[in-house]
């Protein structure tokens, strides 16, 4: 099969990005003086807008082109890049969320930057978080040829975005609140049944065991003798209290001799 002439490049870029942009929307050219100058926000409708930028190298062209959009008060922007082609490194695309009040004099400041692209980029699409969106195309050359981008500048309604992430904050809360719920049912049942461990041994160690050991340890020692009548330990009881004094009446007194 025969390669398609390179004429034929344009016209097939042109056809694909018709069908793929909705019919109605308001052409912008981010080359073009007039249209850079713009003191104003471009209003944002249904339809949108479609922004085109080609270098072609020609005199007129501007070095910096900011363009300023506003949607309605309950929507907000988001920019589809159709196409997206930068082959120059020293062309920058970059998408700014400015805050209020805006300077139309001034550039955007890059505090305000949202998203920075250049070469070896391909975007598809980015959304704003508000109502307001800046785009800008910045050449470090006025003589910047090696670029070409099909931009699509569209509103989207926010109150399905504030409905998901209303949602997605809820169920954030309730995963927390269940895995603690779960921790907490797992931390009490660990409890518990280390209790009742400590319980069944405490049991199984005062439990009385059986045969001999165990009547032992019931009844104490057994004497190794029997035991004595009473009458015999009262025997042995006057034996040993009295049994050291003699019966006998002691001798007379006599007195010693004296020596010779």
């Amino acid at each position: 099969m025969e390669p398609r002439p390179a004429a034929l490049y344009p016209l097939i870029l042109l056809i694909s990005s018709t069908l793929a942009t909705d019919i109605g929307a308001i052409d912008m050219y981010m080359d073009s003086y007039g249209t850079c100058q713009q003191s104003s926000f471009f209003e944002v409708h249904d339809e949108g807008y479609l922004v085109h930028a080609k270098g072609s190298g020609q005199p007129y062209q501007t070095m910096r082109c900011s363009l300023r959009f506003r949607a309605a008060r309950d929507q907000q922007l988001c920019v589809k890049f159709n196409n997206f082609v930068i082959d120059d490194c020293s062309v920058n695309f970059k998408v700014f969320q400015e805050s209020q009040p805006i300077d139309f004099a001034r550039q955007p400041k890059e505090e305000c930057l949202f998203r920075h692209y250049s070469c070896q980029d391909s975007p598809q699409i980015v959304c704003s978080t508000d109502r307001y969106l800046t785009l800008q195309l910045y050449k470090e050359r006025i003589d910047a040829q090696g670029y070409s981008l099909l931009l699509q500048v569209v509103p989207k309604t926010m109150k399905n975005e504030i409905i998901m992430s209303l949602w997605m904050i809820v169920g954030v809360i309730l995963g927390v609140v269940i895995v603690i719920v779960v921790l907490a049912v797992v931390i009490v049942l660990c409890c518990r049944k280390d209790k009742h461990h400590g319980r069944v041994l405490k049991k199984k160690n005062s439990k009385p065991r059986s045969g001999a050991q165990g009547r032992l340890l019931e009844t104490g020692p057994e004497p190794s003798a029997p035991p004595l009548d009473s009458d015999v330990e009262m025997h042995h009881h006057i034996l040993n209290s009295y049994g050291q004094f003699p019966n006998e009446p002691p001798p007379p007194y006599q007195p010693k001799p004296e020596p010779v």
